[in-house]
């Protein structure tokens, strides 16, 4: 059975302790990703992550695999969601926020919103709200034939 992901320190650094493809690997964490886990959701070093967040997060690419691997096939990759901590009202609703703010890998966005879908996260977020990048150029393209 994979362990569940926990944060860890590294050189001062937080990162992301997760099981990926069967291997325990470090995933690096944006800012406004570790500012989710750390100043909205109190973790700290050490402490487990519930796997909806931490699979939220790789999809929308608040965390992410050192050597580039494409944030789908990584959060396909993920295991560890048996055991561990189970997800608080509160990091859903935070989680939900942050997907609110953050644009979305065209390739990511449907598996992120089938994974809302699936989770106590649509409890606090249609997943038809969450938009990816090619969703907010072509807003702003419609924006700018409209001035």
């Amino acid at each position: 059975m994979a362990k569940p992901p926990r944060l860890v320190a590294d050189h001062g650094e937080l990162k992301l302790n997760a099981s990926v493809g069967g291997t325990r690997r470090d995933l690096l964490l944006s800012d406004r990703g570790e500012s989710l886990l750390v100043d909205d959701l109190d973790y700290g070093n050490a402490d487990l992550v519930p796997f909806t967040v931490v699979k939220a997060l790789v999809l929308a690419g608040g965390a992410s695999v050192p050597e580039g691997q494409d944030a789908r096939d990584a959060a396909w990759g993920l295991s560890g969601a048996d055991g561990g901590r189970e997800a608080t009202a509160q990091d859903c609703y935070r989680t939900a926020e942050y997907l609110r703010a953050v644009e979305v890998s065209e390739r990511a966005v449907e598996t992120l919103r089938e994974h809302v879908r699936a989770t106590e996260l649509s409890t606090y977020l249609n997943a038809d709200e969450i938009s990816s990048n090619a969703d907010r150029v072509g807003k702003l393209s419609d924006i700018a034939r409209e001035l």
